[in-house]
Parts: C-alpha cells; structure tokens; sequence
C-alpha cells in the first residue's frame, strides 16, 4: 500500500514538469521560474491535507502558482523603485544566453512578450501546450474547463499572436 509520502512524491513527479514549463513562460527567467515553482509546491504541500479531491491536484497546484506569481510580481514592483548600487556590474543578466543572431532573438523576445500580453485564459492554456507538451486533455484538468474549451482559447491565442507578430513585422 502506497503511504501519504509516496503519494506525495508522486503528485510532485507527476506535475513538475507543466509546472515548470508554464511558469518559465510566464516570467521569461528559467532561475526565477524554478524558485516560484518550487514555493509552488511547498505551498500545496502545507495545505495538501485541505485538499478534498486528490483528482483535482493539478488544478489546485495550477491556481495555487498563478497566486505565487502575483504575490512575487507584486512584491518586485514595491522593489523595482529602488536602486542598487554594484561595482560587479557583470554579476548581472549572466543567466542570459549569448545572442547568436540579434535579429532572431530580437523577433523572440517580441514574441515572448506578446505571449506574456495574452489575456490568461489564452495564455496559460498556450503555455502549458508548448511548454510542457500537455494534451488538451490533460491542459483542461489542470485548468479546470473542458477539452473543447482548451481548443478554442489555443486557437484564439494562436491567432491573435499571428496578428500581433504580422503588426509589428509591417
């Protein structure tokens, strides 16, 4: 018989990597992604024992991260004002991969940040498609509507994207 720990591992197995992935799309930096996702995790394993519907615990995990992203996005805005004063000025964006072609990565980033302009209802479910390869299926249960309504918003989010990367090629 499988204990509670075990079935924790494996919850944890099981939605690491959709986790991981959405997150990673929703704040660009794999560093902090990785952080938020793992306060993510931490704070549904404090609460796992609220949890009525184990079933449920890709949906659960999945608002329990969208709020740890506000609260970290809210707290960098209070501390975006401040400056900070360094003179090791190349300790900083040493995560950042070197440009091969700046006009590549210059359409990539654009496109990121179309990405991350989507309204969430399209974003989160595009995320989690190409980031983590998830079915619709499987998207649906994380997000808590239907596969049919997963088709939809990905269709939608594809297309708006198309028509905002046609916009700022032109």
């Amino acid at each position: 018989m499988e204990t509670a720990g075990e079935r924790l591992a494996q919850l944890v197995r099981d939605n690491l990597g959709w986790l991981r992935g959405w997150l990673r799309g929703r704040v660009g930096d794999p560093d902090l992604a990785d952080d938020i996702c793992q306060e993510s995790f931490l704070r549904a394993l404090r609460r796992f024992s609220k949890l009525r519907d184990p079933a449920r615990f890709p949906a659960w995990l999945y608002r329990i991260a969208e709020n740890t992203v506000r609260d970290h996005l809210r707290s960098a805005a209070r501390h975006r004002n401040r400056v900070t004063y360094t003179d090791r000025l190349e300790e900083f964006d040493r995560s950042a991969p070197p440009a091969e072609d700046p006009a590549q990565r210059e359409a990539a980033e654009r496109l990121l940040e179309a990405i991350r302009a989507l309204p969430a209802r399209l974003r989160d479910p595009l995320l989690l498609r190409h980031s983590s390869d998830l079915s619709y299926a499987e998207i649906g249960r994380v997000l808590g509507i239907s596969e049919n309504a997963v088709q939809v918003r990905i269709f939608r989010a594809r297309k708006k994207l198309r028509s905002e990367c046609k916009e700022l090629a032109d």
